[in-house]
């Protein structure tokens, strides 16, 4: 079982990834490849450059690519929605995420997309606390969802009420 929680940064992914791991400990949570990228000194968000955003997809195939059951607080859609918003102007490499990443979106048994808006951003020191920049990732990713005609579960509500969604899909799924 392959599990994606996708939308833009400081959404809750990771804090749901974390309550169903617990529920769920034959879930790995995979490690966040921004996270990795900023610790081996890569600029993120309006800062990243193309060496940045190659790193990142070559670590998130790595990642995805290293157990059959896990879940990810950030996944291909992500990335894609990112170099999309980031490098509008760079059709070459949005061509190369899009040729690279897209037929990894098949391989998710479940994707979980929490929207924007619904919490204030927490300062966690890796990703921008920019309200416009989250809205316009989350406009991309809503974007390549639907483009893509990709299925996805939305998530709403307060942290307890996700993870009750989530448990009550699981039902049917595990």
């Amino acid at each position: 079982m392959k599990i994606v929680i996708t939308g833009a940064q400081g959404v809750g992914k990771t804090t749901l990834a974390e309550q169903i791991n617990k529920d769920y400990p034959d879930l790995k949570i995979l490690p966040e490849a921004a996270r990795l990228a900023k610790e081996a000194g890569f600029n993120l968000d309006e800062t990243a450059t193309t060496e940045t955003e190659l790193w990142l997809i070559a670590k998130q195939i790595e990642l995805e690519s290293t157990a059959n059951k896990w879940i990810a607080d950030r996944c291909s859609i992500d990335l894609l929605a990112y170099i999309h918003h980031l490098f509008r102007e760079e059709s070459a490499l949005i061509e190369f995420a899009a040729k690279t990443l897209v037929p990894r979106f098949s391989d998710y048994d479940l994707i979980l997309y929490l929207p924007s808006g619904e919490f204030a951003i927490e300062d966690d020191g890796v990703r921008t606390t920019d309200v416009k920049f989250q809205q316009a990732i989350d406009q991309r990713i809503k974007y390549i969802l639907e483009k893509h005609k990709i299925p996805f579960v939305k998530i709403v509500g307060s942290p307890e009420e996700r993870l009750l969604k989530v448990k009550s899909l699981f039902k049917n799924l595990l």
